[in-house]
């Protein structure tokens, strides 16, 4: 499965990131639409319809959105890796683009951090990500220190009726 790099531009600041000094570093770039047709075009001709949407924070690409839906009318199966977190405008805009696309087809790989170790509004914005899009998320999260307890993400899981 291949994965692409959609932007280096991320909303969080994660205390276990291993890119956080490259992304301090780094000038933003984002994947054209030309490269991701390349891409599109060279696995589909070596029979590898898997694609994982990565960043930073992929859905901060102006064309992400558009991007999975034409991975999507080229019958890929596509895996966005995502904190979940985006304007109220573009999770309109996703909901009403990507909500019709089959289970199989999509899924959210939500890196989830602990509710207190997020802003407010970050918390509410993945809230809403959860509700609007639970059917396609499972949740990943980090481990980075020894007494990690596990119980934010039994309620969410519960709470939004999301995949293990």
């Amino acid at each position: 499965m291949a994965n692409l790099l959609l932007t280096e531009k991320c909303v969080r600041s994660c205390p276990y990131c291993f890119a956080k000094e490259y992304l301090k570093e780094s000038k933003e770039s984002l994947l054209s639409w030309e490269n991701l047709i390349y891409i599109a075009d060279l696995f589909e001709a070596s029979n590898e319809k898997h694609l994982s949407l990565l960043g930073g924070e992929p859905t901060l690409h102006p064309d992400f959105i558009d991007f999975v839906m034409y991975l999507h009318q080229r019958n890929f199966k596509i895996n966005v890796f995502t904190s979940g977190i985006m304007s109220d405008e573009k999770l309109k805009t996703a909901q009403k683009y990507l909500s019709n696309i089959p289970v199989e087809n999509l899924s959210f790989v939500c890196n989830y951090n602990h509710p207190n170790s997020s802003t407010v509004n970050e918390t509410k914005q993945i809230n809403k990500f959860f509700k609007h899009f639970s059917k396609y998320i499972s949740l990943s999260f980090n481990l980075y220190h020894e007494d990690f307890d596990f119980a934010f993400l039994v309620d969410a899981i519960q709470k939004y009726d999301l995949k293990c």
